[in-house]
């Protein structure tokens, strides 16, 4: 066989491999190069709006939280009574509570958001790409200011306090962040679905979703009620704020 030939295949051989082997890299890069282009090619005025009211939100959810924490502070006492009967009327076990919190945990959202955050840049939709990664990662930045500014000891009174972590116990990360994440994406299988009974499973879906983790995290031990009703109001706030940011740069878009 011609050395010519033997080469050529050699070649061809390698440049499969090297393909093959960097494929993750090169669809990461084709993914933030359709975001560019889709994003320069939004008008200026529709990204300065969402931004803008995006901006605005965070700095009212950050009032927020620290209302919140001052209402919490300044009003309740001791809630080591109110968490015994919550958990004794608990119809779940501390084993079931573990897999159950499963769908707010971050390692289990993470995944979920980026895909998410994918699929809306491959569908033309960079605005709503941003606002999965905002949901999923601007509503962390609140809860730690609530953090920062309380610090609020986990309860101990589940097996010694063995499911609580380490950190601040208000508000509860998992509930603000399940309803920014989840909220959203039900938002958009609301607005795009035509069907008012797959509206509805939208709805009931996200808020069993939100249920489940918040009494979850309660059964095990990792949060006081007030914690996890907090957690409910500021992720419901950051949820509104980035619902109303998105209409009215679609606003914007159908006024210009």
């Amino acid at each position: 066989m011609p050395t010519r030939t033997l080469n050529d295949r050699s070649a061809r051989a390698a440049t499969q491999a090297t393909a093959g082997r960097w494929l993750l890299v090169q669809g990461f890069h084709a993914t933030l190069q359709r975001f560019a282009d889709d994003w320069n090619a939004e008008p200026a005025g529709r990204r300065s709006t969402w931004l803008r009211t995006l901006a605005i939100g965070w700095v009212l959810g950050a009032a927020l939280m620290l209302a919140l924490v001052w209402l919490c502070r300044t009003q309740i006492e001791d809630e080591t009574a109110l968490l015994q009967r919550v958990l004794e009327i608990l119809p779940m076990s501390f084993h079931a509570a573990i897999w159950i919190e499963t769908p707010g945990n971050s390692v289990f959202l993470l995944p979920i958001t980026l895909l998410a955050v994918i699929i809306a840049i491959w569908w033309g939709a960079p605005l709503r790409a941003l606002s999965l990664a905002a949901a999923f990662v601007l509503i962390d930045t609140l809860v730690l200011i609530g953090w920062w500014t309380w610090d609020r000891p986990r309860p101990d009174l589940v097996y010694g306090g063995i499911a609580a972590p380490g950190f601040h116990a208000f508000p509860s990360g998992h509930v603000a962040q399940t309803i920014a994440v989840y909220g959203l994406l039900a938002y958009f299988w609301v607005a795009a679905s035509t069907r008012r009974l797959e509206r509805a499973l939208a709805i009931m879906l996200c808020t069993l979703l939100v249920v489940i983790v918040a009494l979850s995290r309660i059964r095990l031990g990792a949060h006081w009620p007030s914690d996890v009703v907090a957690g409910a109001i500021l992720g419901g706030a950051w949820l509104a704020v980035l619902i109303v940011a998105l209409r009215r740069a679609e606003a914007h878009r159908a006024a210009a």
